[in-house]
């Protein structure tokens, strides 16, 4: 695997699906690298980091109470990254906000529904605002293009009729 950088670091985490039940995941300041091996096959993946959605700070249900965790979230489950878990939640706080700075990711808390909260207002360089409101309906949507305004309607052109006289023609 070829990194632009030198690895910052390199974690082994639990797989279930993977063979030995672990992978070797990589960190780099612009691409995420995962070894494992799955059926006896070695995979090899080198993610840039502007894939995963954020750095999240999520509470777990565990057997002995809850806990917290700091991962680098992405669609796939198989992709996500954890990058800390702590008891205490005020220890994880500056090494989320520190990871999220490194990978220039938004800081994304889980809400109370479970969906994602994006709490920096930032998406990588991207300032998040509020969503505007669609525009519906165009209030010059029945005005003229702008090439058949320049000319005259034949409306407004009233018609010249010439009666009694005779039409003048040289070839000359």
């Amino acid at each position: 695997m070829s990194f632009t950088a030198s690895p910052l670091a390199n974690i082994v985490a639990d797989d279930p699906r993977a063979d030995g039940g672990q992978r070797r995941i990589t960190l780099c300041a612009d691409t995420i690298g995962i070894d494992r091996s799955l059926s006896g096959i070695r995979m090899r993946l080198a993610l840039p980091v502007r894939c995963y959605r954020g750095v999240t700070l999520s509470v777990i249900e565990g057997a002995q109470g809850p806990f917290y965790r700091v991962a680098l979230d992405h669609a796939d489950p198989d992709l996500r990254v954890t990058l800390a878990e702590s008891l205490n939640p005020e220890a994880l706080v500056p090494e989320w906000r520190g990871w999220a700075k490194f990978f220039r990711l938004p800081r994304l808390a889980q809400g109370a529904d479970t969906s994602w909260v994006a709490l920096d207002g930032r998406l990588g360089e991207l300032v998040l605002g509020a969503a505007q409101p669609r525009k519906r309906g165009w209030p010059l949507k029945f005005r003229r293009s702008r090439m058949s305004a320049s000319r005259k309607s034949a409306k407004s052109r009233p018609h010249v009729v010439h009666r009694d006289e005779r039409e003048i023609i040289c070839y000359e």
